[in-house]
């Protein structure tokens, strides 16, 4: 399985980049970074993508990755979500004021919808393309859920933003062939009634949450606030668990 991080951080400028993953340059979770890091061709390769939930930082390029895709001869794109964060997309989002629902407009080059949305039942598998797809609930400040993406007899879990949190965990655990787990990290020690409030993770609790995980996997700490990112880095690394990662803006053969 290869994974393409776009974006590992929960902010932008001209050097880092917000959230968006793509395994095996066809299926990608969540969409902060999508269209800005990626060219038409690559673009079009894009089957699906998994959305963690509904704050801007997840989806920012979206919108203009269903609209590059409409003017393409390259099929739906599929669009997966818990119902909850589905129903939010389509009310805040693609409500023909934000912007427009493509799902009811014709491509004119495929003669297809330019979007299919595909809301899942957290905890149920979904096959797709060969992959199979789980969403699972975490506590976060709104409606979210990780998802657990078997694929090619591996599997990685993406919790996406979350404060301490169980369900995924239990799942993982009993998942076969898990090679990466990717969480949050979001504010420095210093900072963690920050953290708290706001339903995120700092080194400390994520490495509180990692004493849940018993895969023998990397666990990385993506989602870093840029100000704060050297203090985060330095105190993942200093937890006392060689599993422990920070995730770079890089390609990783897991």
């Amino acid at each position: 399985m290869r994974l393409k991080v776009l974006g590992a951080y929960g902010a932008s400028d001209a050097e880092h980049n917000l959230t968006g993953y793509l395994l095996d340059d066809w299926f990608a979770v969540d969409a902060g970074t999508l269209t800005s890091k990626l060219s038409f061709a690559q673009q079009a390769r894009i089957q699906g993508v998994f959305v963690t939930h509904s704050h801007a930082d997840h989806i920012r390029d979206l919108p203009h990755l269903i609209h590059n895709r409409f003017a393409q001869n390259s099929g739906p794109l599929n669009i997966f979500a818990s119902r909850e964060v589905m129903d939010l997309l389509m009310k805040n989002v693609f409500n023909g004021f934000v912007w427009p629902d493509f799902s009811g407009i014709i491509a004119p080059l495929s003669g297809k919808p330019a979007v299919v949305y595909r809301p899942l039942m957290p905890g149920k598998k979904t096959a797709f393309n060969g992959i199979s797809i789980t969403a699972v609930a975490v506590d976060h400040q709104i409606p979210a859920s990780g998802v657990i993406v078997e694929m090619n007899g591996q599997a990685i879990t993406f919790t996406g933003d979350t404060g301490p949190t169980s369900e995924i965990w239990k799942r993982t655990n009993k998942t076969p062939n898990v090679v990466a787990v990717v969480t949050e990290a979001s504010f420095p020690n210093d900072q963690q009634s920050l953290a708290d409030e706001t339903a995120h993770l700092s080194p400390q609790t994520f490495g509180e949450e990692l004493k849940k995980i018993t895969v023998d996997a990397p666990v990385y700490a993506s989602h870093r606030k840029i100000p704060f990112e050297r203090d985060i880095e330095s105190q993942i690394k200093n937890l006392r668990d060689r599993r422990a990662r920070v995730l770079l803006e890089k390609n990783y053969t897991l």
